[in-house]
């Protein structure tokens, strides 16, 4: 099925102008072929996923009557890498004749961005959508408040084969009454885990972490570690239980991929701050 990322416009801007002043309400009675354009988001950017196919940003139209049609004009301004290897898009988009009552026009039109190759990115790729111009003279583009500029990123690329692979677990009470002790030395128990790419997971970011055969368990098998490639943290599954012991809260957790590590730090059951570490061997 084609990822396809429509954003819903905000509703005052989408239906009627009545969420504007009085003021722009009489310029529209006064003459209602002026007005402006704007992008009908409710935020000013976004970062995709690698199965991102398309995005459609919605572009509102704030101008009661525009009989002969309008051309909306926009541009890609680069920001970070080069976004001409992932994206087609136009250079405009073309609205048909439209009349609406005083309050404004309930028109929106669509640009359209299409992506491939953003899964073979090896870099951080970031560009900005601008709606330049109208070919109205009495229209134009956003107002002091407007978003006419919204912002695309690609997500941070991750080596999925540098984090796959075989892992050692230090584990310990980092403070309180139980400081310095681990629940190998309490149990008598050896840890080691495998993390593997969920298969079904095309953002290839979630990980499943399986206790490697001949040792104790640390996590439940099927347990989920998700990373967050640009800020370096992981989401664990929740409950994250333990050593078939006690749920931690992860509080704190950061990973690298060279050397592989993650880290997660938060409270252990009832007994305490508490540390593991996964080394990749």
């Amino acid at each position: 099925m084609k990822k396809i990322i429509k954003l819903i416009p905000i509703l005052c801007l989408v239906l009627v102008l009545g969420c504007d002043s009085d003021d722009d309400n009489a310029r529209f009675s006064n003459d209602p072929t002026t007005g402006w354009v704007e992008f009908a988001t409710p935020t000013s950017g976004q970062t995709i996923t690698i199965i991102t196919e398309q995005v459609v940003l919605p572009v509102s139209v704030r101008v009661p009557n525009f009989q002969d049609g309008i051309t909306i004009n926009y541009v890609i301004e680069p920001v970070q890498g080069d976004f001409n290897s992932i994206l087609t898009t136009g250079t405009s988009i073309s609205l048909p004749a439209a009349q609406a009552t005083a309050e404004g026009s309930p028109f929106v039109g669509n640009i359209e961005l299409d992506f491939s190759g953003v899964s073979e990115l090896n870099e951080v790729v970031i560009f900005d959508v601008v709606i330049t111009s109208t070919d109205i003279n009495s229209v134009g583009v956003g107002l002091s408040n407007s978003i006419v500029s919204y912002r695309i990123s690609t997500p941070c690329p991750l080596d999925v084969a540098a984090i796959e692979g075989t892992y050692d677990v230090d584990e310990v009470f980092t403070s309180g009454v139980n400081a310095g002790l681990s629940l190998a030395a309490a149990f008598g128990e050896s840890y080691q885990v495998e993390i593997s790419l969920d298969p079904t997971d095309l953002t290839q970011t979630i990980f499943i972490l399986t206790n490697s055969i001949g040792f104790n368990q640390f996590f439940v098998d099927g347990s989920t570690a998700t990373l967050d490639t640009c800020n370096g943290t992981i989401t664990f599954s929740d409950p994250l239980n333990l050593g078939d012991f006690a749920d931690m809260v992860v509080e704190v957790t950061s990973y690298t991929e060279s050397p592989a590590v993650m880290i997660a730090d938060g409270p252990l059951g009832n007994f305490g701050p508490y540390q593991f570490i996964l080394t990749k061997q």
